[in-house]
């Protein structure tokens, strides 16, 4: 997705900017407006997908400007940014899709963006027909395996997979280093050089991903990493859901290779 983030301030355009390339990555199209008539000329020029706009500008406000940006490119998601909390009905009304608080923080950029990405993963990319398919298909049940097209994702180390399998089991909440070591070396003593490993397992993630071109699937803030459960289909997170199928197909095995699984297994086996 495609990003323009706009306000009067410049201090605050260039920290939220910041802000952003933490979340989505240092490569996404991020675009800059100081008024609301840059933003719409940035609007017109590369029809960003998502906009972060601050609310009382001069000139015209982020209200009106949000009806002159949908003008142009209907299918572009609104996020308000402002310090003043009265605005959030009048701006509900505009059909944002967020209202944050300034100073924004990670945490409420974060959210908002997934809350888009969640609405757009329902009513498809510009508007179109629903795209169901996902990049990435997980196979819980019995032993741990991902596949992207077919074939099995390969990583670098066993322990990287691993890690993967247990954010999984963690259902993509973020999940501490501490957690991470005790998990994958059990019992062994931790230390520094496990501490630092984690890093390069992370490393190792990421460049399997982004080597069959998937982007942002491994995320970390403040010593806590997790994974992005929306690009996957995955028999054990689709059994939590309800899903008659994954149901059907859970034969009393869950991520057999890993010793950390079984208390999750007891859990799947009381739910049965």
């Amino acid at each position: 997705m495609k990003y323009l983030v706009v306000d009067d301030e410049k201090i605050i355009v260039e920290g939220m900017v910041d802000t952003l390339k933490e979340i989505v990555g240092d490569s996404a199209a991020i675009y800059k407006a100081s008024d609301p008539f840059e933003a719409m000329d940035q609007m017109a020029k590369y029809k960003p997908d998502v906009v972060f706009s601050d609310v009382d500008m001069p000139g015209m406000n982020g209200l009106k400007l949000a009806e002159q940006l949908h003008l142009i490119n209907p299918d572009a998601d609104i996020v308000f940014a402002t310090g003043y909390a009265h605005y959030s009905l009048d701006a509900w009304k505009t059909e944002a899709k967020a209202f944050i608080l300034k100073p924004v923080s990670k945490e409420d950029m974060m959210a908002a963006i997934e809350r888009i990405r969640k609405s757009r993963g329902r009513t498809g990319e510009g508007g179109g027909q629903v795209d169901q398919s996902k990049p990435l298909e997980v196979k819980c049940f019995g032993n741990f395996e991902i596949f992207h097209n077919g074939s099995p994702v390969h990583f670098a180390r066993k322990k990287s997979k691993e890690m993967v399998a247990y954010l999984i089991d963690r259902k993509g909440a973020m999940i501490s280093t501490g957690e991470l070591r005790s998990a994958l070396w059990e019992e062994e003593e931790d230390n520094e050089e496990k501490k630092g490993y984690i890093r390069v397992l992370a490393n190792d993630i990421r460049k399997s991903m982004e080597d069959i071109g998937i982007s942002n699937f491994l995320r970390n803030d403040m010593d806590c990493y997790s994974v992005d459960v929306n690009v996957m289909s995955c028999d054990y997170l689709n059994y939590l859901n309800g899903d008659e199928q994954a149901k059907n197909s859970f034969a009393e095995e869950y991520m057999s290779q890993y010793p950390w699984a079984e208390v999750t297994l007891g859990v799947l086996l009381d739910m049965s």
